[in-house]
């Protein structure tokens, strides 16, 4: 049974964390996602808990360097699955620093990359399984790396929804899962105790078969200029990403030739929403929309399909039995 104390310190840590995460998102490190700036990241998330009594707190300061022999092992539970689960992570010795330092060099996507989305998601799984794997804090190093990595998707020109795992009891332990099996990939060959060995050993292979990080955020990624265009008026849109007027040029080309037809209300507003959900999709697999008379007579005979496959249902006589 959980302490009524132990319970109420973890909302505050929780209370006190989660306002500098969402501030976070409005106002982020400026830095050159090298070591400063992941360090930058987690004093900013927990600079409120030493001042709330968190002595054992400390803020954008790694953790100590294990003896030799050593292992930094944390006892998972997971909320859908029983049994002990186990993950290993490195010493946060001098190779781990340097590892660390290595990681965030010369791996990372920039702006000017222009990966596709499958590739960005191989490359920010890898990268987040390399950052886990080193954990170089000794508390908060999941919310520090997911509002890192969200920082770094913003620059590549991507949106990671976190938040989606987050919503129930199989997200969560999904997300876990994925994520020791890949530390624990990288941290076998570096356990030096036998114990160590046989717990991680084991807990891979009772979860060999589980999605990998990189499954589970294949759904969880997306351009940020389809969420844009999905959900922001025109003028913000644009001003955000200036790429995305084609996008509307071709949106309101359509939004004309509907009108021409002289369809019923009904009828127009679902045609219209049709092309955005295709224009969407085009930009959800990476594509950037252009406006020219191809992609106008493409979207144009779209609508007449539409048009026709409503006319064949309605003159359909066995329709509603």
């Amino acid at each position: 049974m959980t302490d009524p104390k132990d319970a109420l310190r973890q909302l505050l840590e929780a209370d006190l964390t989660s306002t500098r995460i969402a501030e976070l998102r409005f106002a982020p490190v400026r830095g050159k996602f090298d070591v400063a700036h992941l360090r930058e990241i987690h004093r900013r998330i927990f600079q409120d808990l030493p001042s709330a009594g968190f002595a054992e707190a400390t803020p954008g300061e790694f953790r100590p360097p294990l003896n030799a022999g050593a292992t930094w092992m944390k006892h998972r539970v997971l909320e859908c699955k029983s049994g002990p689960f186990f993950v290993a992570y490195s010493k946060m010795d001098e190779t781990a620093r340097h590892r660390l330092e290595d990681i965030l060099s010369n791996k990372l996507p920039g702006a000017d990359t222009q990966l596709g989305r499958k590739e960005f998601t191989e490359a920010i799984s890898r990268i987040y399984s390399e950052l886990d794997y080193v954990h170089p804090f000794p508390d908060g190093n999941s919310r520090t790396l997911r509002s890192f990595t969200s920082q770094l998707a913003d620059r590549a020109g991507y949106v990671i929804d976190w938040e989606r795992f987050a919503t129930s009891a199989h997200g969560r332990d999904s997300l876990y899962i994925a994520r020791d099996l890949a530390v624990n990939r990288l941290a076998k060959p570096d356990i030096e105790h036998p114990n160590s060995i046989m717990r991680v050993v084991s807990s891979m292979s009772r979860l060999q078969g589980s999605p990998e990080l990189n499954d589970l955020l294949v759904e969880a990624i997306r351009p940020g200029r389809s969420i844009a265009f999905e959900r922001a008026e025109r003028d913000q849109a644009v001003d955000a990403y200036p790429e995305l007027a084609p996008a509307y040029d071709v949106l309101n080309a359509a939004s004309k030739y509907v009108v021409s037809k002289g369809w019923d209300t009904a009828k127009t507003r679902l045609a219209i929403q049709s092309v955005k959900v295709a224009l969407i999709a085009k930009m959800d697999s990476g594509e950037v929309v252009r406006y020219d008379q191809r992609n106008i007579e493409h979207t144009k005979d779209s609508l007449k399909a539409q048009l026709q496959q409503g006319s064949d249902r309605s003159n359909d006589p066995d329709r509603d039995r």
